[in-house]
Protein backbone atom coordinates (compact mmCIF):
# COMPACT_ATOMS: atom_id res chain seq x y z
CA UNK A 1 0.00 0.00 0.00
CA UNK A 2 1.29 3.45 -1.05
CA UNK A 3 1.97 6.05 1.53
CA UNK A 4 -0.58 8.98 1.28
CA UNK A 5 0.09 12.22 -0.75
CA UNK A 6 0.88 14.58 1.59
CA UNK A 7 1.60 18.69 0.80
CA UNK A 8 4.36 20.99 2.15
CA UNK A 9 6.42 23.76 1.29
CA UNK A 10 9.81 23.15 0.13
CA UNK A 11 12.93 25.01 -0.90
CA UNK A 12 14.84 23.53 -3.70
CA UNK A 13 18.57 22.85 -2.16
CA UNK A 14 19.76 20.67 -5.83
CA UNK A 15 18.55 19.55 -8.71
CA UNK A 16 20.20 17.29 -11.22
CA UNK A 17 19.22 15.61 -14.45
CA UNK A 18 17.90 11.70 -14.08
CA UNK A 19 17.40 9.68 -17.58
CA UNK A 20 15.79 11.15 -20.35
CA UNK A 21 13.68 13.35 -18.70
CA UNK A 22 13.11 13.01 -15.13
CA UNK A 23 15.00 15.64 -12.51
CA UNK A 24 16.04 14.19 -9.04
CA UNK A 25 15.78 17.11 -6.60
CA UNK A 26 16.74 17.15 -2.92
CA UNK A 27 14.48 19.87 -0.89
CA UNK A 28 14.01 21.10 2.65
CA UNK A 29 10.75 21.02 4.50
CA UNK A 30 9.37 22.07 7.74
CA UNK A 31 7.64 19.03 8.33
CA UNK A 32 9.92 16.51 6.59
CA UNK A 33 13.01 17.64 7.18
CA UNK A 34 15.85 17.14 4.15
CA UNK A 35 14.57 15.09 1.41
CA UNK A 36 15.86 13.76 -2.07
CA UNK A 37 12.65 12.91 -4.88
CA UNK A 38 12.21 12.57 -8.32
CA UNK A 39 9.85 14.66 -10.53
CA UNK A 40 9.12 12.23 -13.65
CA UNK A 41 8.70 13.79 -17.10
CA UNK A 42 10.19 17.44 -15.09
CA UNK A 43 12.48 18.27 -17.92
CA UNK A 44 9.07 17.75 -20.86
CA UNK A 45 6.70 19.61 -18.44
CA UNK A 46 5.01 22.20 -19.91
CA UNK A 47 2.81 22.96 -16.55
CA UNK A 48 3.57 20.94 -13.57
CA UNK A 49 7.39 22.05 -12.93
CA UNK A 50 8.48 24.17 -16.35
CA UNK A 51 10.73 26.89 -14.27
CA UNK A 52 9.94 25.18 -11.06
CA UNK A 53 13.21 23.40 -9.97
CA UNK A 54 15.68 25.94 -9.50
CA UNK A 55 17.79 25.98 -7.04
CA UNK A 56 16.58 28.17 -4.12
CA UNK A 57 13.25 28.01 -4.97
CA UNK A 58 10.27 27.99 -2.57
CA UNK A 59 7.64 25.96 -3.70
CA UNK A 60 4.34 24.00 -2.38
CA UNK A 61 4.64 20.77 -3.72
CA UNK A 62 2.82 17.50 -3.63
CA UNK A 63 4.48 14.50 -3.06
CA UNK A 64 4.30 10.59 -1.61
CA UNK A 65 7.22 9.45 0.06
CA UNK A 66 8.66 5.92 0.29
CA UNK A 67 7.70 2.97 2.59
CA UNK A 68 11.77 2.32 2.83
CA UNK A 69 14.71 3.70 1.92
CA UNK A 70 14.29 5.24 -1.99
CA UNK A 71 13.10 8.53 -3.24
CA UNK A 72 10.27 10.39 -2.78
CA UNK A 73 7.64 10.96 -6.10
CA UNK A 74 6.76 14.54 -6.20
CA UNK A 75 3.35 14.87 -7.65
CA UNK A 76 3.35 18.48 -8.49
CA UNK A 77 4.95 22.03 -7.73
CA UNK A 78 4.02 25.27 -7.40
CA UNK A 79 6.02 28.16 -6.87
CA UNK A 80 6.11 30.18 -3.96
CA UNK A 81 8.96 32.49 -4.75
CA UNK A 82 11.86 32.62 -6.51
CA UNK A 83 13.69 34.85 -4.32
CA UNK A 84 14.81 36.21 -8.17
CA UNK A 85 17.65 38.87 -6.90
CA UNK A 86 19.69 35.60 -5.69
CA UNK A 87 19.97 34.92 -9.56
CA UNK A 88 20.49 38.87 -10.51
CA UNK A 89 23.29 39.40 -7.75
CA UNK A 90 26.51 36.97 -7.63
CA UNK A 91 27.19 38.19 -4.15
CA UNK A 92 23.76 37.40 -3.35
CA UNK A 93 23.92 33.67 -5.12
CA UNK A 94 27.45 32.90 -3.99
CA UNK A 95 26.25 33.46 0.20
CA UNK A 96 22.38 31.35 -0.82
CA UNK A 97 25.48 28.42 -2.18
CA UNK A 98 27.42 28.66 1.20
CA UNK A 99 24.15 28.54 3.37
CA UNK A 100 23.20 25.67 1.18
CA UNK A 101 26.48 24.12 1.77
CA UNK A 102 26.15 24.08 5.28
CA UNK A 103 22.49 22.75 5.32
CA UNK A 104 23.57 19.88 3.64
CA UNK A 105 26.69 18.91 5.49
CA UNK A 106 24.87 19.73 8.90
CA UNK A 107 21.58 17.89 8.58
CA UNK A 108 20.47 14.47 7.36
CA UNK A 109 18.08 12.90 5.50
CA UNK A 110 14.67 12.68 6.95
CA UNK A 111 16.37 14.99 10.18
CA UNK A 112 13.05 17.20 10.65
CA UNK A 113 13.41 20.82 12.29
CA UNK A 114 11.36 23.42 11.57
CA UNK A 115 13.52 26.14 13.24
CA UNK A 116 16.32 24.94 10.65
CA UNK A 117 13.73 25.69 8.17
CA UNK A 118 12.37 28.96 9.06
CA UNK A 119 16.19 29.98 9.21
CA UNK A 120 17.07 28.91 5.65
CA UNK A 121 13.61 31.03 4.89
CA UNK A 122 14.75 34.35 6.47
CA UNK A 123 18.26 33.95 5.16
CA UNK A 124 17.21 33.66 1.67
CA UNK A 125 14.16 36.34 1.82
CA UNK A 126 17.02 38.28 3.25
CA UNK A 127 19.26 38.09 0.87
CA UNK A 128 16.52 38.60 -1.77
CA UNK A 129 15.25 42.34 -0.11
CA UNK A 130 19.08 42.91 -0.43
CA UNK A 131 20.48 42.88 2.63
CA UNK A 132 23.92 42.43 3.47
CA UNK A 133 25.15 38.98 2.57
CA UNK A 134 27.93 38.70 4.66
CA UNK A 135 26.11 39.42 7.87
CA UNK A 136 23.47 37.31 6.54
CA UNK A 137 25.35 34.24 6.44
CA UNK A 138 26.97 35.32 9.99
CA UNK A 139 23.90 35.59 11.43
CA UNK A 140 22.48 32.09 10.05
CA UNK A 141 25.68 30.57 11.18
CA UNK A 142 25.70 31.53 14.66
CA UNK A 143 21.72 30.39 14.62
CA UNK A 144 21.82 27.26 12.99
CA UNK A 145 25.05 25.85 14.61
CA UNK A 146 22.51 25.72 17.76
CA UNK A 147 20.08 23.93 16.04
CA UNK A 148 22.16 21.56 14.84
CA UNK A 149 23.62 20.61 18.49
CA UNK A 150 26.82 22.57 18.56
CA UNK A 151 25.49 25.75 19.86
CA UNK A 152 29.01 27.94 20.72
CA UNK A 153 29.25 29.00 23.95
CA UNK A 154 29.80 32.33 24.61
CA UNK A 155 28.91 33.06 27.98
CA UNK A 156 32.33 32.55 30.16
CA UNK A 157 35.85 30.81 29.96
CA UNK A 158 35.52 27.08 29.11
CA UNK A 159 38.32 26.57 31.33
CA UNK A 160 38.11 28.38 34.11
CA UNK A 161 34.97 29.75 34.36
CA UNK A 162 35.69 33.25 34.38
CA UNK A 163 32.28 35.65 32.86
CA UNK A 164 33.04 37.51 29.98
CA UNK A 165 33.71 41.52 30.55
CA UNK A 166 35.30 43.98 28.98
CA UNK A 167 38.05 43.83 31.56
CA UNK A 168 39.72 40.94 30.12
CA UNK A 169 40.17 39.54 27.08
CA UNK A 170 39.06 36.45 25.12
CA UNK A 171 39.40 34.31 22.30
CA UNK A 172 36.54 31.62 20.52
CA UNK A 173 38.48 27.80 20.69
CA UNK A 174 36.97 26.55 17.84
CA UNK A 175 38.17 22.71 19.23
CA UNK A 176 35.93 23.06 21.97
CA UNK A 177 33.72 25.38 20.67
CA UNK A 178 34.05 28.04 23.63
CA UNK A 179 35.79 31.03 24.88
CA UNK A 180 39.18 30.64 26.80
CA UNK A 181 40.08 33.92 28.86
CA UNK A 182 43.44 35.39 27.95
CA UNK A 183 44.51 33.79 30.94
CA UNK A 184 43.70 30.31 29.97
CA UNK A 185 44.71 30.75 26.04
CA UNK A 186 48.44 31.49 27.38
CA UNK A 187 48.68 27.92 28.55
CA UNK A 188 49.34 26.79 24.38
CA UNK A 189 45.73 27.08 23.06
CA UNK A 190 46.45 27.17 19.18
CA UNK A 191 43.37 26.92 17.82
CA UNK A 192 41.87 30.21 18.92
CA UNK A 193 40.35 33.01 17.20
CA UNK A 194 40.93 36.30 20.00
CA UNK A 195 37.51 38.69 19.79
CA UNK A 196 36.28 41.86 20.85
CA UNK A 197 34.48 42.08 23.80
CA UNK A 198 31.84 43.75 21.29
CA UNK A 199 32.06 40.55 19.32
CA UNK A 200 30.82 38.49 21.97
CA UNK A 201 28.03 40.57 23.18
CA UNK A 202 27.08 40.97 19.43
CA UNK A 203 26.95 37.28 18.64
CA UNK A 204 25.15 36.09 22.34
CA UNK A 205 22.34 38.28 21.38
CA UNK A 206 22.13 36.99 17.97
CA UNK A 207 21.65 33.39 19.51
CA UNK A 208 18.47 34.49 21.79
CA UNK A 209 16.37 36.79 19.61
CA UNK A 210 13.48 36.39 17.77
CA UNK A 211 14.03 35.83 14.23
CA UNK A 212 11.96 38.52 13.37
CA UNK A 213 14.80 40.97 14.90
CA UNK A 214 17.42 39.80 14.06
CA UNK A 215 18.22 42.38 11.54
CA UNK A 216 18.46 44.90 14.18
CA UNK A 217 21.72 44.15 15.04
CA UNK A 218 24.09 45.48 13.26
CA UNK A 219 27.83 44.45 12.29
CA UNK A 220 30.76 46.68 12.87
CA UNK A 221 33.58 45.88 10.47
CA UNK A 222 36.07 44.12 12.95
CA UNK A 223 32.88 41.93 14.86
CA UNK A 224 31.91 40.84 11.35
CA UNK A 225 35.57 39.62 10.15
CA UNK A 226 35.74 38.24 13.71
CA UNK A 227 32.42 36.38 13.48
CA UNK A 228 33.06 34.62 10.19
CA UNK A 229 36.45 33.62 10.70
CA UNK A 230 35.58 32.00 14.24
CA UNK A 231 32.23 30.38 12.21
CA UNK A 232 34.02 29.37 9.34
CA UNK A 233 37.00 27.78 11.38
CA UNK A 234 34.02 26.28 13.71
CA UNK A 235 32.34 24.49 10.95
CA UNK A 236 35.15 23.45 9.20
CA UNK A 237 36.63 21.76 12.41
CA UNK A 238 33.07 20.29 13.14
CA UNK A 239 32.54 18.74 10.16
CA UNK A 240 35.71 17.58 9.15
CA UNK A 241 35.93 19.57 5.91
CA UNK A 242 36.74 22.37 3.72
CA UNK A 243 33.35 24.50 3.02
CA UNK A 244 34.18 24.90 -0.39
CA UNK A 245 31.99 27.89 -1.13
CA UNK A 246 33.73 29.87 1.07
CA UNK A 247 36.45 31.16 -0.92
CA UNK A 248 33.57 32.87 -2.92
CA UNK A 249 32.04 35.12 -0.40
CA UNK A 250 35.46 36.57 1.52
CA UNK A 251 37.40 39.15 -0.06
CA UNK A 252 39.29 40.30 3.16
CA UNK A 253 38.75 37.81 5.90
CA UNK A 254 39.56 33.79 6.97
CA UNK A 255 41.09 32.36 4.22
CA UNK A 256 42.81 29.75 6.72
Amino acid sequence: MASPEQQTSAIVLDCRDHGESDKIVTFFCPEAGRFTGIAKGAKRSKRRFVNKLELFSLLHITYTLPRQDGLAFIAAAELESSFLQLRKKVELYNAATVIREFILMGVREKECDSRVFTLLHWALRSLDKNHPHLPVIAIFLIRFFDYIGYRPDLQCCHHCGLGVSSQMRFSFNYTIGGLVCETCAAHGHQTVVPLAFGTIRLLTDIQTLPIKRLHRRQFSSLALNESLILLHRFGRRLFQRDIQSWETIITTGDRK
